[in-house]
């Protein structure tokens, strides 16, 4: 793998290809004490490249964990049958009126974990992220996910970023 860097971050490019065509991932690197800001990351998914965007989170150690980021859209679903959602918090609309099932994240460390119509256990775990949330707080998150096979999902601003551990 090569790898050179830029203002926009560090690009990855696979081994024998040219450094002169497209990177095969780029990576954006946070201090972990950093407050999170997706601007970057989002403007990279919304470009519609056909590369990784990777998040590498830096400890003090200099140590380095990889996340893979994508912009999720979600698909229409329905309830199963018999089951009513109750769900009120408006950030979570979206996914009601989509037909998604709501219920509490609490046990997982997340806002909410959902289902979809196939789903006998929650596939994704959601958790509403503002700026002032560090990336320390997500990596807890994801480790948790991970762990219990399951994509954590932040809702950041209107957009919904999945993001999963990957090994460098």
């Amino acid at each position: 793998m090569v790898v050179k860097s830029d203002e926009k971050g560090l690009r990855l490019y696979d081994r024998n290809t040219s450094t002169k065509s497209a990177a095969s991932a780029i990576v954006y690197s946070y201090n972990f004490q950093d407050n999170i800001d997706f601007s970057k990351v989002i403007k990279e998914l919304k470009a519609g490249f056909e590369r990784r965007t990777q998040i590498g989170i830096v400890d003090n150690e200099g140590d380095v964990v990889y996340y893979i980021a994508n912009l999720i859209e979600w698909p229409k679903t329905k309830l199963k049958d018999n089951l009513e959602n109750i769900n009120d918090d408006p950030k979570m609309k979206e996914l009601v009126d989509l037909g998604y099932q709501i219920h509490s994240g609490l046990k997982f460390g997340t806002h909410y974990r959902v289902y979809n119509y196939e789903s006998e256990h929650a596939p994704w775990l959601i958790h509403i992220t503002q700026k002032n949330h560090n990336w320390l707080d997500i990596a807890r998150m994801i480790r948790v996910g991970h762990g219990v096979n399951k994509i954590i999902v932040l809702a950041y601003e209107k957009y919904w970023i999945s993001l999963k551990w990957t090994k460098p």
